[in-house]
């Protein structure tokens, strides 16, 4: 138990008596939360002092021909990756990306990104994680958000990074293109955009000189919100690091730390993606096995090619392989530990693919702003079906009342989330407000509604910022509704998510139209289509009269819901 950490409010108990409250809770679950750990130095980890880019390069002259990267076919050792890494890091401080400065890398699953990665941490540039899907209004709002002047981008995305750049409102100076072999594209030239490989070329391949420190931001992690406008959650070397040991400890159980081989098919655009793959493989030189686009078919490929033992995973991507007709005759018995998140795994799916597989799937929850992971299920000792598990190891968690989020709420009644810990944020990018709102005298209000019984296990109910997830994917009903806002024919528009056997959830807007007007199920779509990322897009249209709303006049999403829970009806697409 963090005790500097428990206390470190005492001084506002007056003030602030709730604060001794949360704290009083803490102190009375710690030990029955550790007793389900798998081994109980779990409780006190200890963290290298030193910034990530330390720790890769150890790995890279203490395992120099080891495998880090696997694309297909292809086998990037650790010294390679290394010097592209060094040799990039210079190139970008030679077109004037300077410390500090934020630099977008747009880009699916491929090697060119983890490069990336790593060679903004060689001189502390900060990385801006962004969606190859998003739309150029979507990225508009991102870069201008984060001050993003440099954006790292494969040749077939590369027009709408292209086009921000073209908007003098925003502050994108320069484009770099990966020029992909099996996809090359037509590049417009121009000075300001430049080739991935031409400019890695004649760079020094020298470590950089730049002084780079624990305390330093890492990354920018965006997430939508309830307003439509986008939080940067801030990153740094030392929340980053502190997920490091923890998520690696605790797969250790499954697979030995040193024979780590994920396989990384969640976006690493995302957090879950970056945490359970690159961060889980810098604890001790393991390798990662890429997959770009997580169709079933590329996920046996590579399992049956590589053979990976650790897997981040969501439910559309375990029941797609356990339906796979060639899943019996396949190396699935590689993979030994299994993260399973963002929605409800169903006991009938989890207990089919451990039974192929022979692995443990172990399910948890996160958020960008705690660097993925703050509850997750016990590898060995006990795990409860759809539950997201027990605390994380040196994290606070306690139920407080959703009304004034000041009285804790007895165990098995529910309530929000509120957690801290060394990988929660301080703040959100230039965002006071936002951070005000969200983070209180240390302790980080998640917006999950949950319960947790009297062994100390989480059961996520509802989501307080009625956040979707389709896939895996985090989707905004604000984002849809201020779309479609936008439409000359809409009135009104209010989007819920809607049960889906293989989605986790769908997305379904209501909308009613202007007086005189008309529109279709399909033109709603279409229009959606154009302003935002495609799993956004609603599977589900209904025309309504009129949106119900609160008596504070808010759209009521919670009567929409239990309408649609009631007649389970809409116009399909």
């Amino acid at each position: 138990m963090n005790l500097t950490r428990l206390r470190r409010n005492q001084h506002l108990y007056t003030e602030k008596p709730w604060l001794k409250d949360f704290d009083d809770d803490v102190i009375a679950w710690h030990d029955k939360w550790i007793q389900f750990y798998d081994k109980k130095e779990f409780a006190d980890p200890v963290y290298p002092d030193i910034p990530l880019r330390d720790l890769f390069n150890k790995w890279a002259d203490k395992y120099p021909e080891k495998d880090y990267l696997i694309f297909n076919d292809i086998k990037l050792n650790y010294r390679t990756v290394n010097t592209l890494a060094r040799k990039l890091a210079n190139a970008l401080m030679t077109l004037g990306v300077k410390k500090g400065d934020r630099v977008a890398i747009m880009a699916p699953n491929i090697p060119q990104y983890v490069i990336a990665i790593h060679a903004l941490l060689k001189f502390g540039a900060i990385e801006v994680p962004a969606n190859v899907l998003y739309t150029v209004p979507e990225l508009t709002l991102q870069f201008n958000d984060s001050g993003t002047e440099t954006v790292i981008v494969p040749g077939p995305f590369a027009d709408k990074a292209i086009a921000v750049m073209r908007d003098p409102s925003t502050p994108v100076k320069r484009v770099i293109v990966i020029q992909l072999a099996s996809m090359p594209v037509e590049i417009e030239k121009a000075p300001d955009i430049f080739d991935f490989n031409e400019i890695i070329g004649p760079a020094s391949d020298a470590e950089p000189n730049v002084p780079v420190f624990p305390s330093d931001i890492t990354k920018l992690q965006y997430t939508g919100g309830t307003t439509g406008v986008p939080k940067g959650c801030v990153h740094t070397n030392a929340m980053n690091m502190s997920q490091i040991v923890r998520t690696s400890e605790w797969l250790g159980v499954a697979v030995p730390p040193e024979d780590f081989r994920t396989l990384c098919a969640i976006p690493l655009n995302h957090i879950y993606g970056y945490n359970a793959n690159v961060n889980v493989c810098l604890y001790k030189g393991g390798t990662i096995v890429l997959v770009a686009q997580p169709t079933p078919d590329n996920l046996l490929e590579a399992i049956n090619k590589h053979e990976p033992n650790l897997w981040a995973s969501v439910p559309a991507m375990i029941i797609g392989l356990n339906n796979h007709p060639d899943i019996g005759k396949s190396k699935i018995k590689s993979i030994k530990g299994i993260f399973c998140g963002s929605a409800p795994l169903a006991v009938g799916t989890l207990e089919e693919f451990e039974r192929l597989s022979g692995g443990r799937i172990v399910e948890g929850a996160g958020m960008s702003e705690t660097i993925n992971i703050f509850t997750v299920n016990p590898v060995q000792t006990k795990r409860k079906f759809g539950s997201c598990g027990i605390i994380w190891p040196d994290t606070d968690m306690v139920v407080v009342d959703v009304e004034t989020g000041k009285k804790v709420m007895p165990r098995g009644e529910s309530g929000e989330l509120i957690c801290r810990g060394p990988q929660v944020i301080t703040e959100y990018w230039n965002n006071k407000a936002e951070t005000d709102n969200t983070i209180k005298d240390g302790w980080l209000y998640t917006g999950d509604i949950v319960t947790i019984d009297e062994e100390g296990f989480v059961f996520i109910m509802d989501r307080k910022k009625d956040m979707i997830i389709v896939s895996g994917f985090n989707v905004y009903p604000r984002d849809i509704d201020e779309a479609l806002f936008k439409h000359p024919k809409v009135s009104e528009a209010c989007t819920v998510g809607i049960p889906d056997p293989k989605q986790g959830e769908a997305v379904k807007v209501f909308v009613t139209p202007k007086p005189g007007q008309t529109m279709t199920a399909d033109e709603v779509i279409a229009y959606c289509r154009e302003q935002l990322a495609p799993y956004k897009v609603p599977r589900f249209v209904e025309f309504v009269e009129s949106i119900p709303r609160t008596p504070v006049g808010k759209a009521d999403r919670k009567i929409l819901r239990e309408l649609e829970h009631s007649k389970k009806q809409g116009v399909k697409n």
